[in-house]
């Protein structure tokens, strides 16, 4: 039994499928975003926005309502190595400075913008089954019920039900884990990033508001015990301190368009959190995926599909260089060592990669 049809079904409610069901409402396109877990909730995320949000943002009417926001402006980010060296680099400043606050209340706003512009919202409610008819997909959702629609965007994440279920993703590797806690902030932090470097890890550091600190560790799975000890240490934190966990922090990207669906964010491609653009691309992707489902909705497949993949590549062009780059200092400790000392003894290149990541 059909429950409902619509233009799109989103499947998944965060940054990327937010952002997507919103421009799609407001193009008149009926819209359901489908989500398994029930807002507010936290994610592993360093909590940071990028720069280049904030042009989305306007767009989606909600600059000033994320400003408004419990937030930490931050004006610098400092590198430290393992010998306790360390490199700091100035942030944009003013309104399009780089923010943190907490996913749990920017994640609510942008669902509820797409709610107020016309979106469906299923919280609770988890995709089982896609099938591609002539006309439409058919999705099985629990509590049991079907949904149609002509365009599906996948913006479930890095282990995407949906590019499972098409046998896009990729086949799991021995990866690393990142695991993230908000903690009491420390007299003094400062309105500051630290990128730490650690044993066989590192750390992200960053204020969300007044009094919470953001801290992140990604190492691989034996080194998760001693990274916990290091920050229970470093941040005097309790020995019950409960932290949450996701994997893999890298994978193989899939195509981002694969027949009527269209795949956004962590769903397409999953990059090393280091550079911290993650919401961005998020954001950006949901952008471009609801101008495309708008034009395969008026039936302009061709075109339409050859866009999307077009803006999508151009989104990443010029940045996964970076992302590698980082990915190579962090896992590598003599990589790390050697570009580490070469930043340091010249300060524009440190500066050069940290403008290329926040432009």
């Amino acid at each position: 039994m059909v429950d409902a049809l619509y233009d799109v079904a989103v499947v998944g409610g965060g940054p990327a499928g937010s952002t997507a069901a919103a421009f799609c409402a407001e193009r008149g396109l009926r819209t359901v975003v489908i989500e398994r877990e029930n807002f507010p909730r936290e994610k592993v995320c360093g909590d940071c926005l990028n720069p280049a949000c904030w042009p989305i943002l306007h767009r989606l009417g909600l600059a000033e309502r994320v400003r408004d926001l419990p937030h930490a402006v931050v004006d610098y980010v400092e590198f430290i190595d393992l010998a306790g060296h360390n490199i700091v680099v100035e942030l944009p400043r003013g309104e399009n400075a780089e923010i943190a606050t907490k996913r749990s209340l920017f994640d609510g706003l942008l669902l509820e913008r797409a709610r107020e512009l016309g979106a469906e919202i299923r919280d609770r409610t988890t995709l089982t089954g896609l099938i591609k008819n002539e006309r439409d997909w058919k999705l099985n959702v629990n509590p049991h019920c079907e949904i149609r629609a002509r365009v599906v965007i996948a913006a479930d994440g890095r282990n995407s039900t949906v590019a499972r279920l098409l046998d896009l993703l990729p086949r799991p590797m021995k990866e690393r884990i990142a695991l993230q806690a908000h903690v009491p902030l420390p007299d003094g932090f400062g309105n500051r990033i630290v990128l730490q470097w650690l044993p066989g890890a590192y750390s992200g550091q960053v204020p969300v508001n007044e009094h919470e600190l953001n801290v992140c560790l990604v190492g691989r799975a034996n080194s998760i015990p001693a990274l916990k000890l290091w920050a229970t240490n470093r941040f005097q934190l309790a020995a019950t301190q409960t932290w949450r966990s996701i994997t893999p922090l890298t994978r193989a990207a899939v195509p981002a368009l694969e027949h009527h669906i269209l795949l956004v964010g962590d769903a397409a491609r999953v990059v090393e959190p280091f550079t911290g653009e993650g919401i961005f691309y998020a954001m950006r992707s949901g952008e471009i995926a609801g101008e495309a489902a708008d034009q395969l909705v008026r039936g302009n497949i061709a075109s339409a599909g050859k866009e999307y993949i077009k803006q999508h590549r151009a989104m990443y062009r010029g940045r996964l260089w970076l992302n590698g780059l980082a990915r190579l200092a962090v896992i590598s400790p003599r990589a790390g060592a050697a570009l580490f000392r070469f930043a340091r003894s010249n300060p524009a290149i440190a500066r050069f990669f940290t403008a290329r990541v926040v432009s």
